[in-house]
């Protein structure tokens, strides 16, 4: 069973929009498939919260088009077919590219060391629960959250998390010599390197990097 640490106090995201963006990306990405039945009672045990953020959550995505209420009341998956992940994943590499030209620019002035303390419980979810676990999840869009904050401004970065770029963690799948964390806190080197441009590079070959994509 799983479940969410809410006690975390560097935490700036509420718990109602951790659960919404965990439950978002799990249908933008095809791990609800569509058609698949959603219950509050399910979600809520499968993650260890009160049914009231499920069901905050389930009202958002139902808005948004991603889950259709069907006879008796039930709530299902609408499915999401390969081209609109292409057409996602296309727009998550040409955001991070300009999140990590604006965050380069101005490296002088970034928290750096609150960036680097996201990889702690990136680390803690991926021993403790593996990197398929709804633990290590929340804790990956944790951090690309918390690295388009320093990038952009608070409006800019608000509108912009509300968006479904995509942030699977089977981009992030161990290969010799990058494994998950690694990747991650090499990527925090290149950012705040202050050189535009290998932040640039750095930020394209993470998002592309994954299953088939070996050759960048």
């Amino acid at each position: 069973m799983t479940t969410f640490d809410t006690t975390r106090s560097n935490e700036p995201t509420s718990l109602r929009e951790r659960v919404y963006r965990y439950l978002r990306q799990q249908i933008t990405t095809g791990e609800y498939a569509g058609g698949i039945r959603l219950t509050e009672e399910q979600i809520a045990d499968e993650l260890q919260v009160s049914r009231t953020p499920i069901r905050e959550a389930l009202q958002r995505l139902t808005s948004e088009g991603l889950v259709e209420r069907v006879r008796r009341g039930q709530l299902v998956v609408v499915a999401v077919d390969a081209d609109a992940r292409a057409e996602l994943h296309e727009l998550r590499v040409a955001f991070d590219q300009v999140a990590a030209r604006m965050i380069s620019a101005k490296a002088d002035t970034v928290d750096w060391d609150s960036l680097y303390a996201e990889l702690v419980p990136l680390e803690t979810a991926l021993r403790e629960h593996g990197v398929g676990s709804a633990q290590y999840s929340m804790a990956h869009l944790a951090f690309h959250m918390a690295v388009n904050r320093a990038a952009f401004t608070p409006i800019t970065s608000s509108f912009l998390e509300r968006q479904a770029f995509l942030y699977p963690t089977d981009d992030y799948v161990q290969q010799p010599g990058h494994e998950p964390i690694s990747q991650h806190r090499t990527l925090l080197d290149d950012l705040s390197s202050g050189d535009v441009e290998r932040a640039i590079t750095a930020a394209r070959i993470h998002a592309l990097r994954g299953p088939g994509n070996t050759t960048l």
